[in-house]
Parts: structure tokens; sequence; C-alpha cells
């Protein structure tokens, strides 16, 4: 059944009101003023490599220099980086510990912690098969547990991470703040809190394309490298599916339902038994991935070293298409967008949106492959992300190249040719063992477009 959006919107509506939050116009100017606000706690990995070593260097040879008692409490806009360790078991009682002080009131056991936001049958899942809603309830969780005795805690993006039926975490945690008096503000980008869909004047201008897919037998592997040298199996289910969608199609669903796992086992990123295969056209399978955080699928490669992935010549007109395209529907969207030969010469670092294009231009430079974007609204404002998103789809069509979208948020139904929703459905006692779940895909629910 499809989520209650209107109270849903209602929710959000109301942090408006009585949650200090920031607004940025861009990815680069949030995460400035969101590194000046936790005094240089974590390196700044979007600002080149030389930054990021010099910001690790000094706080490697100075662990106690930004220490204070207290200290801040911190999401960062990828909430993964905020998490040190393997499991969310390791993570909240890290932060359990940090938190205890002597001769203070007793904090709320982890597990109790963890029950309060839904992550009791994650807690020894690896944290990289967590899914991003999964992962920003941990990064609450864990600053739940900081509470008291941080002076202040500080989110940046949570919008892009946690959908709207899933809000009522944040008030948990923003009201055990304030039981608590300490301060609490959100850093967000202009738009990024919008619960509208996208209007049919901004979808993409592409002629219709169609592709298809079959999953069978499909059994993802959560398990962390302990479980397999203990041999304990640790997976989930995919039910079976066998049609032909038409591009851009839109799988969508709640956090933690498993949307971005079935991305990840067609484009064969994560182990899996069974098929997931997609057929684009002239047969092709071949599939290539766009991950949400897209800092960290770079490895802070160079321009030069990124576009070398894919023909050079392809992916510059590639790259230069979807800028063009950006250009029209924003005209002044984050900073000068340059061509690819100019901005390949030049000395400065890419900005978000332009390495977002980059990484879909060296995708789309493959055109035997299906293109999937995985929440690809990440560090972008509302408008940056419904001009990139229609650039990119119209750029693969012109190219016979078939898109997925994997998105929580309602912006793209209006944009979406096809749709399908994603739950997740516990498992009886007597299934498979090590089996934790299973994942449904149904057609579009009543009221999705």
């Amino acid at each position: 059944m499809m989520p209650d959006a209107t109270a849903a919107r209602k929710r959000v509506l109301q942090w408006k009101h009585d949650i200090p939050t920031r607004y940025f116009a861009t990815y680069e100017v949030l995460e400035d003023a969101f590194r000046k606000r936790i005094s240089g706690l974590v390196p700044r990995y979007h600002a080149g490599t030389r930054v990021f070593w010099d910001d690790f260097q000094r706080l490697y040879d100075s662990p106690t220099a930004v220490a204070r008692d207290g200290g801040e409490a911190y999401i960062t806009s990828n909430p993964r980086d905020c998490l040190a360790f393997g499991t969310p078991f390791q993570v909240l009682q890290g932060a359990w510990l940090s938190a205890t002080r002597e001769n203070a009131a007793a904090l709320d056991a982890p597990s109790r912690v963890a029950e309060r936001f839904d992550l009791t049958g994650h807690l020894h899942q690896s944290i990289r098969s967590l899914s991003g809603g999964e992962t920003v309830r941990l990064a609450l969780a864990k600053a739940y547990l900081m509470a008291a005795r941080a002076t202040r805690l500080t989110v940046a993006s949570p919008f892009s991470w946690l959908s709207l039926d899933h809000w009522d975490d944040f008030r948990n945690l923003a009201d055990h703040y304030r039981s608590c008096g300490t301060a609490l503000e959100l850093f967000a980008l202009e738009g990024e809190d919008s619960s509208t869909p996208a209007t049919g004047d901004d979808g993409p201008a592409a002629e219709p394309l169609t592709f298809s897919w079959r999953l069978q037998g499909l059994q993802l592997d959560l398990g962390t490298l302990l479980d397999h040298l203990h041999d304990r199996p640790v997976w989930a289910g995919v039910a079976s599916r066998d049609e032909t969608l038409a591009s851009p199609c839109l799988l969508c669903g709640d956090n933690g339902q498993g949307k971005s796992l079935i991305a990840k086992a067609l484009a064969s990123a994560m182990p899996y038994t069974g098929k997931a295969t997609v057929y684009g056209p002239n047969g092709s399978r071949r599939v290539r991935l766009l991950f949400q955080d897209v800092l960290n699928q770079t490895l802070m490669r160079s321009m030069r070293q990124l576009a070398a992935q894919g023909n050079a010549k392809d992916v510059a007109v590639a790259y230069d298409d979807i800028l063009d395209g950006v250009r029209r529907r924003v005209p002044e969207a984050g900073d000068p967008l340059i061509a690819f030969g100019d901005r390949r010469r030049s000395n400065t670092r890419l900005s978000l949106l332009e390495m977002k294009v980059l990484l879909a231009a060296v995708r789309l430079s493959d055109q035997r492959a299906v293109l999937i974007l995985d929440e690809p609204d990440w560090g972008l404002s509302r408008s940056d992300a419904v001009a990139f998103v229609t650039a990119v789809v119209s750029a693969a069509h012109a190219r016979s190249v078939p898109v997925m979208l994997i998105s929580h948020k309602p912006w793209w139904r209006n944009l979406a040719r096809s749709v399908r929703w994603v739950r997740k459905e516990a498992v009886p006692a007597s299934a498979a063992k090590g089996c934790l779940f299973r994942v449904q895909i149904h057609d579009a629910p009543e009221g999705v477009a």
C-alpha cells in the first residue's frame, strides 16, 4: 500500500517552523560551512587529495587538539563518513562508551536505542550492506547516544537520505536533544526538503525507449568477512521478476526496502547467487551504476583519470551534451559550467555537479549499457538535481541507452515512464538458514504515475 504522502509532507512542513535550518546553493558551500562548524573533526575529502591528507595528518599528529569537553555531535552529508566501525552494534557500543561519564545518569543501552530507530534486525549486519535510510537511522541513533555529552548537534543534508515516512525518527532525535538542553541545527541545500514532484514541464524531452530485466532465484550476500570465515550465511532473497520496462524507469519505495541492493546486484557491484540480468538495446546485458555518493565512487581520482575510463571522444561529447541540457534548464546552476575541453585543461577542481556530469558521461560512452542512477539528487539543490537528471536521460536516450532511477523521493514520479515499488517483507522462522528478509517488487501503487 502506498504510504500516506500527505501526512508525511505535513510533518516535513512542521520542521521548517521549529528546527533551525540554514540553506545553501551548492554542496561545496554547504560542506565548507559544515567543516568550519565541526572544527576540523573530519578531513575534507571533497576538496582534493592534498587537502584531505593535510587534514588527516593534522588530526593524526594532534588527536587532542580538537577534543573539547562534550564536543560537537554531527551527522555528515554522507552519514557513512561519521560511522567508524564495521557493524551497527559496534558503532552504537562505541558511542555509548564514549558518552558514558562517571557519576552521571545512566544512558539508554545501545540495544534500546537500536530498537527506537528500528535497527534491531541490523545490529550485526555489515555497514556496507545497509541501505541509505538504514545508514542515516544508524547515524541518528549514534547521535542520540551522544546527546548527554554533546554541546551541539549539526546535521548536514538529511533530506537526501531519509524518506518522508521516517521523519518521526528525526523528531525523536530532536526532542531528545531539546530535553537535554542541547542546541540542534540543520544544514540543507536549497529545495532539498521539498516533497513536491517535479512537474511534467521539467520532464525529459526524449523518445520512448524500453529495456527488460530478469530476476530469478536472486539471493544477495549481506555477510561480513567473519560470517564467511565461520560459514554463517547472511543473505536476502528477491522475488522473481521478468518484464519489459519503459525508460526512464523509477524504482521507488521507503528507506531500507532494498532498492539500492537490487541496483548493486544488477551492476554486479555486490556478491549474489541466482540471476540478475538487464537486457538493453541489441541484447546488451551490461549495467553501469552511478552511486548516490559519487565522491566516494571517484576514489579521489582526477578528471583525466576518470575520463580515461571511457573513449575520450565519446566522453567529451556526452559531457558537453549533458552540460548543455543542464544550462538550458538552470542557466545559473552552481558554479559556472565549463565545456569538457576547457575544464580538462583547468587546474581547478570539479564541482560536485560537474563530477556527476563527468561520471554520467563516462558511463554513456559505453553505449551498450543500461544506466542506473542511485538517488541522483544527493548533493544537489532541487533545481540542479532536476536539470541534471533530465539532461542525463535526454543524452542517454539519444544514444539508445535506457535509464533506471533509484529514489525514495517523490520528485521523479511525473518524469518516469514506468514505476516499480520495492518493499521488504519479513521471512518466517522456517525460512532458509541466514535469510534476513525478502524483497518484493510491485507495479506502481495507486496514485503513483
